[in-house]
């Protein structure tokens, strides 16, 4: 893009924003509700009582589980020590001459086992955690809605937008504060849900087995 180009651009983007920055300003001067309000809801995740006691709590389990995964430490010891002994057994050997001996055979069978047991392990402690968080921000987000749908109609607005991804919102169309503070001032919700739930709990239902075909 040529310089004079993106001059004119930007100019047209701080026209805009001056215009809609007007157009606020105009409406307020009128007493005129907005009928959007913008609210950020990593804010107040991140600032407000409830959402500082939920990262405690997700700190909590993460914790507890790098612990267990810090457990699994001895048999991957055990497992690297075995693959290498293996692997001097094996030699110059194919797959298939491995798979025909009948005293090698059962030998690397059972490491494979014992490697995907690891990895399933440690891909479930991985998932809890994950599983946990989602279920928690998703029980949280819950708690907050209905306090800026509340703080929304007070303002006379019909609709929320999200602040961190709109261009140009108005500070006196910004309701996030004022979401931290009903949610701060209320003692059913400075606390946040969180426990930990097994990742099965976060996969998708399997569907029903099929009914049992009539007997001919």
């Amino acid at each position: 893009m040529r310089f004079s180009s993106f001059v004119s651009a930007v100019l047209v983007a701080a026209a805009v924003v001056s215009l809609s920055a007007d157009a606020f300003a105009q409406r307020n001067r009128r007493g005129d509700a907005p009928s959007v309000v913008a609210f950020d809801f990593q804010r107040v995740v991140n600032e407000s009582v409830a959402g500082r006691d939920l990262a405690a709590k997700l700190q909590q389990i993460q914790t507890q589980v790098n612990t267990e995964a810090q457990a699994l430490a001895p048999e991957e010891q055990s497992l690297a020590q075995e693959g290498q002994r293996l692997t001097r057994l094996r030699g110059n050997r194919t797959d298939e001459q491995i798979r025909n001996d009948a005293a090698l055979a059962p030998q690397f069978q059972q490491f494979i086992q014992r490697r995907r047991q690891l990895e399933l392990r440690a891909a479930t402690l991985r998932g809890d955690f994950e599983c946990s968080q989602g279920m928690a921000l998703r029980d949280f987000r819950a708690a907050v809605a209905p306090v800026a749908q509340s703080v929304m109609a007070a303002r006379g607005a019909t609709a929320i937008v999200d602040a961190a991804s709109t261009f140009y919102v108005a500070p006196e169309n910004d309701i996030t504060t004022a979401v931290i503070q009903q949610l701060d001032q209320n003692p059913a919700t400075r606390v946040a849900n969180v426990a930990r739930h097994p990742v099965a709990e976060c996969l998708p239902q399997q569907p029903a087995a099929a009914a049992a075909q009539p007997q001919q």
